[in-house]
């Protein structure tokens, strides 16, 4: 149920069947059957032991996190932003949070109060929007807002973590403040972007291309055929990773401040290297078709190690290893801990 008694908005697109390039059929349900949105609930070993992080390792994992957003604003993209997911749509929310970002890259001591002024006004604005379509203060959306899809749904999700990333680690109390509120909303969020797309056992890729149907009109962009599954799987990769991204921004914030460890839990996601950063959908499908994509969780690292060897780890599962199980873990593992960009 979502925040102020509307149901989710269902997303009806049909189950599809590719054909690789080598004749192999490839199907969604490898990355979007219900089964792969459990949630993983951490071993409470994990959340007894807090002291397998260092006051490093946590600087190490947020100085990353904020190295990804200097990238997203350099390149466009960034581990937990691909480079495709508004390369058609480009909703407003997450036009404001990139110009939100570059602009507090940009402050100066006499106008950072004005800048924390703009962003403080772009979360207000987001936040009471809200994702169901409803007004917070009102009760009540517009035509617009109740269309809320797949894509723009993610995007308000990512539009608040980057403001949570500026906000919390800042030292203007005001944002810091609001984005304490924040904490629970943003989980909140996740929570039901992952149920929504958990019902939905078939693809999603076409709201990359197509907004809904509803109150919008026909876009006049033709989506590729071919290019659906791999949109479908990029839509479902970036939701994992803005939820495992945001699990540990937040943790750590929460270890900080309380002393305890405060974790939502983990997704499967894809730990090779090759498969983000596919520059097309024929590249990506070839890898699908000639060697194992690395789907695990992170209650299963002993089969991440086993089937998808050291140096084949990806940045982004190294970034998420590191903040589940602490540094001295990965070093026992034999995985290296300095990661670049993705």
């Amino acid at each position: 149920m979502f925040a102020g008694g509307q149901e989710p908005l269902e997303i009806l697109i049909p189950r599809l069947l590719v054909p690789s390039i080598s004749g192999v059929q490839l199907e969604s349900g490898w990355f979007a059957s219900p089964e792969t949105w459990t949630i993983d609930k951490p071993p409470p070993d994990l959340l007894v032991n807090i002291d397998r992080f260092s006051s490093g390792d946590s600087d190490r994992i947020l100085c990353h996190v904020h190295g990804w957003l200097v990238q997203w604003i350099e390149k466009g993209s960034n581990p937990f932003i691909h480079a495709h997911m508004y390369r058609y749509r480009f909703p407003q929310c997450i036009q404001d949070a990139y110009l939100s970002l570059s602009a507090y890259r940009q402050r100066t001591a006499t106008n950072k109060h004005v800048i924390c002024r703009i962003i403080e006004d772009r979360i207000q604005q987001l936040v009471r929007r809200g994702v169901s379509g409803l007004d917070a203060t009102s009760g009540c959306g517009s035509d617009e807002a109740s269309t809320f899809d797949a894509l723009e749904y993610l995007a308000r999700v990512q539009s608040l973590l980057v403001y949570q990333c500026i906000s919390l680690f800042d030292g203007d109390i005001r944002l810091r403040h609001l984005a304490e509120q924040n904490l629970p909303v943003l989980e909140d969020w996740l929570y039901q972007l992952r149920a929504l797309q958990a019902r939905q056992s078939s693809c999603c890729g076409e709201s990359l291309v197509y907004p809904s149907p509803q109150g919008f009109a026909a876009s006049s962009k033709a989506i590729p055929p071919g290019n659906l599954l791999w949109y479908s799987w990029i839509l479902a990769e970036s939701t994992r990773r803005t939820w495992l991204v945001t699990s540990g921004v937040q943790g750590i914030y929460k270890l900080i401040r309380n002393n305890e460890a405060g974790c939502m839990g983990g997704l499967i996601f894809t730990c090779r290297n090759g498969f983000w950063n596919a520059p097309s959908a024929v590249a990506w499908e070839k890898q699908c078709s000639e060697v194992y994509a690395g789907m695990v969780r992170l209650t299963e690292v002993d089969k991440l190690l086993a089937l998808v060897p050291p140096e084949e780890i990806n940045d982004f599962a190294k970034f998420a290893l590191e903040g589940t199980f602490g540094g001295e873990q990965m070093e026992r593992w034999g995985v290296a801990r300095a990661y670049g960009r993705e």
